[in-house]
């Protein structure tokens, strides 16, 4: 019986059950800043609408297409992101005429499309798909935005 004991405790210390000290978090899904960066996009959109409601039928549809990213996103994180992570996430508010706006949402959406390219030729195979959807989105924001 002692022996079998004595294998036991050696097993068990072999596979860390017996270790007081706790795990260390999982570290970051590498998706995380595109997540953060979507969500950023979305609150740039809100605070243009909210600045200007001329520009609804133009911008609504392209806030409501990084919504869906985020959601996308957010479904195959590992871990994932807390419910609270984003959502604070705001922008400054947005002043200035038409042009103005729809110019700070251009260069929002070219910063954007270059993380997503980026982040589509670092990912999984799995991943690619839906990154490069999320690329080829926020390209074409851009020329929407001219």
């Amino acid at each position: 019986m002692t022996a079998t004991a004595a294998a036991t405790v050696t097993a068990l210390a072999g596979c860390d059950l017996l270790d007081p000290t706790p795990d260390a978090p999982p570290p970051p899904d590498a998706l995380m800043g595109l997540l953060a960066g979507t969500h950023a996009l979305v609150a740039a959109y809100d605070a243009a609408l909210a600045a200007d409601t001329t520009l609804t039928t133009l911008l609504t549809p392209l806030r409501e297409a990084h919504r869906a990213h985020a959601g996308a996103l957010d479904a195959i994180m590992s871990p994932r992101p807390s419910p609270s992570a984003f959502t604070a996430a705001t922008a400054a508010p947005v002043t200035g005429d038409r042009k103005a706006i729809l110019k700070t949402l251009r260069t929002a959406e070219v910063s954007a499309a270059k993380q997503a390219v980026e982040a589509c030729v670092t990912t999984t195979a799995v991943r690619a798909v839906l990154v490069g959807e999320i690329a080829a989105a926020r390209a074409t924001h851009v020329e929407v935005l001219v």
